[in-house]
């Protein structure tokens, strides 16, 4: 049994370090844009899984060490607050828990029970999924300009992209530039969508951050 549980602790180790996540930093209005939904829940339980659906203590019981395929997930399970995007996908999905990956190596994120998050992500399989590919943060932390995006501004500029490296076939216009790395812009601003069809930043609060375009 302890040599089955060693190796086991083992194999998840060196999955952990040859599985690199293939994501980037996501801006939130971007995520908002491309998400199936976005939310805001109370985490109230987690559990950890492989993708068979069996836990941990089953295959440390049967002494089975499980493929480096079947990679571990966290299964939160949440009470839904408020909805503010939906899709079809997300209204046939199990709206009652989300899914992450257990390691940050296969882009998944770790959520803490009792806290109150705003999550944008995916649906596979008809299940709610998390990741680091899209934005997920306590509410409590969202700054002004992420707020007024949530609440409305996000969804009417949706043809608007905040620039971030690799971000493809976007018309020049259309974007509004960011520091790479620096949240700073969306936590004032909210790229919106002018007269004529260029996007620039639409302060929501002015603190110390700087803007190429300003109001």
């Amino acid at each position: 049994m302890n040599r089955a549980l060693n190796c086991l602790f083992l194999l998840l180790q060196l999955t952990k370090l040859t599985t690199s996540c293939s994501c980037y930093m996501p801006r939130y209005q971007n995520s908002f844009c491309t998400a199936h939904f976005a939310i805001t829940a109370n985490v109230t339980s987690s559990e950890l899984y492989f993708r068979d659906g069996r836990t941990l203590s089953s295959y440390v019981r049967e002494s089975v060490v499980p493929s480096r395929l079947d990679r571990r997930e966290y299964n939160y399970a949440i009470d839904v607050i408020d909805v503010f995007k939906t899709s079809t996908s997300f209204e046939a999905a199990d709206n009652d828990y989300v899914i992450s990956d257990a390691f940050d190596g296969s882009c998944g994120i770790e959520l803490s029970v009792g806290t109150v998050y705003y999550m944008t992500g995916h649906i596979r399989n008809n299940h709610m999924v998390v990741s680091s590919c899209f934005t997920t943060a306590p509410l409590s932390e969202l700054k002004a300009g992420q707020l007024a995006g949530i609440h409305g501004l996000y969804e009417a500029n949706c043809k608007c992209r905040v620039n971030e490296q690799m971000l493809g076939r976007w018309k020049r216009k259309r974007i509004c530039q960011a520091q790479w790395y620096s949240p700073c812009e969306e936590q004032q601003a909210v790229c919106v969508k002018r007269k004529g069809g260029k996007c620039t930043w639409r302060f929501i609060a002015r603190e110390s951050c700087i803007l190429d375009d300003e109001d």
